[in-house]
């Protein structure tokens, strides 16, 4: 793998925080704008400190909140792939190996995808940063598991299967550190989902499954519940503890306590990305208008989502500095 650097602002300190916003031509972030040196293959990741993207020649590309740009070219476009957390780099899945790479886009660590007898390979298909918990999780369909591998160099130690007496040999631990804990899923009422997000500071991932919306406790490793929705369109409202999810033509929200149904809201037509910001919810839509409401009251229109500015290299549109910085999220979409 070739680590090449290029373009971009000379480095120095870079900015705490940031935005980024990106159309057919390039992206716009802190330090100014950076045309594509080749279209994305899908939809650029925000991570602390970065962006991330992958092209079609394939390689993967970073580039920082101070401008600097960095990129590696890959064998083959890999089946999954995430920031990881608290920027720490990035894992990619290809073929039926993992590859954790650093910021510099060296790699710190690989694993092979396999089954606990290390006889059956099989490739992640979706992959999950967990902020809260500093790991990684990933759908390993083939397998019938959901992964969690921790970040973290202080992580407990891990046992395979049902541990009743280490003393008696009941199990042997392993490092948590870089360590793969497995949650085994039994089709067909446990599907492995085909997606996976994360609600930060809660100990569960939910992603599609048939039938609905499948929630994993990462700490019991068992499927919580399947909620009758769809995961296409979702945002977590930490302070009520709902969990908001697209039902037909209205979203639901769920109570994260006993995974009952609560309030709902009628949508817009065309609803593409949802945010929760304090009590509020957030909504682009297709056409780039921006709306606002409480749960409860009707929708309420603030106009076109982003404003107009222009590079040298051509015309790029970013977000209105007018709105919230937390709404920093509803990125165009690619």
């Amino acid at each position: 793998m070739a680590c090449l650097a290029q373009g971009g602002t000379e480095g120095g300190t870079p900015p705490a925080t940031g935005w980024w916003v990106w159309g057919r031509a390039g992206v716009q972030g802190p330090a100014g704008y950076l045309a594509w040196p080749a279209l994305p293959l899908g939809r650029p990741q925000a991570a602390a400190g970065a962006l991330w993207w992958l092209d079609g020649t394939p390689a993967v590309h970073r580039l920082a909140l101070n401008g600097a740009h960095t990129w590696a070219a890959l064998p083959a476009p890999p089946q999954a792939w995430t920031p990881a957390p608290q920027g720490l780099g990035l894992l990619l899945a290809q073929s039926q190996r993992l590859q954790w790479l650093d910021s510099a886009l060296r790699e710190r660590h690989a694993w092979a995808v396999l089954d606990l007898a290390g006889r059956r390979a099989a490739q992640a298909t979706a992959a999950v940063a967990h902020e809260g918990r500093r790991s990684l999780v990933l759908a390993v369909p083939g397998l019938g598991e959901l992964w969690e591998i921790s970040l973290d160099p202080e992580a407990a130690a891990l046992y395979d299967g049902m541990v009743h007496d280490h003393r008696l040999g009941e199990g042997l631990p392993r490092p948590g550190f870089l360590g793969v804990r497995r949650l085994a899923l039994r089709e067909p009422a446990d599907a492995v989902p085909t997606t996976l997000h994360a609600a930060p500071g809660q100990p569960w991932v939910f992603g599609s499954v048939p039938g609905g919306v499948a929630v994993l406790n990462l700490d019991v490793r068992r499927r919580l519940v399947t909620l009758p929705a769809s995961a296409d369109l979702h945002t977590w409202q930490a302070g009520q503890r709902w969990l908001w999810l697209r039902q037909g033509d209205r979203l639901q929200a769920f109570d994260a306590q006993r995974w009952q149904a609560g309030p709902a809201q009628a949508l817009p037509a065309g609803a593409v990305q949802l945010l929760a910001e304090g009590t509020r919810l957030w909504l682009r839509t297709v056409d780039e208008q921006l709306w606002v409401c409480e749960p409860g009251q009707a929708w309420q229109n603030q106009g076109r989502a982003r404003d107009m500015a222009r590079s040298p290299e051509g015309a790029i549109e970013r977000l209105d500095a007018r709105w919230p910085a937390a709404l920093t999220a509803l990125q165009p979409a690619w």
